[in-house]
């Protein structure tokens, strides 16, 4: 079953990463949620996510242990994208960032879109790490 379990999980964290070169930047909310729904489906919507300070929807990926944070502007359009992991995926996820983008130093990756540049970071904390997309 351990070596289901870590199967299930590569595929989760690869699944994700692939989708990873999908500009959210700039979509419409309901947007996001069809194309996390279509593309990422064992993250699920988490409708209790309240908060009075920012505008944003929140996924969840309880099997790996993965939240995926979507800033809103006030008419509802992602304008900054915060993946939050458990270190178990950290060098696939490394990994991964340095395939799609051009690397700039150990925690920073960037890319351009339609003329747009985007910046890639990765936050190191105690228990978990994030990865933050927005633009340059």
């Amino acid at each position: 079953m351990v070596g289901l379990r870590h199967i299930t999980l590569l595929l989760a964290v690869m699944i994700c990463l692939n989708s990873a070169a999908q500009n959210y930047i700039g979509m419409q909310k309901d947007a996001l949620i069809r194309l996390m729904n279509e593309t990422k489906p064992a993250f699920k919507l988490d409708k209790n996510a309240i908060n009075r300070s920012y505008n944003y929807i929140k996924f969840v990926d309880k099997t790996t242990e993965q939240t995926i944070l979507f800033f809103l502007s006030e008419k509802n359009y992602c304008t900054y994208v915060r993946w939050i992991s458990d270190y178990s995926n950290l060098n696939d996820i490394i990994s991964e960032l340095n395939k799609k983008y051009k690397k700039k130093d150990e925690k920073t990756w960037y890319y351009s879109d339609s003329g747009q540049d985007y910046v890639i970071t990765l936050e190191e904390n105690e228990w978990f790490f994030t990865v933050s997309i927005r633009k340059k």
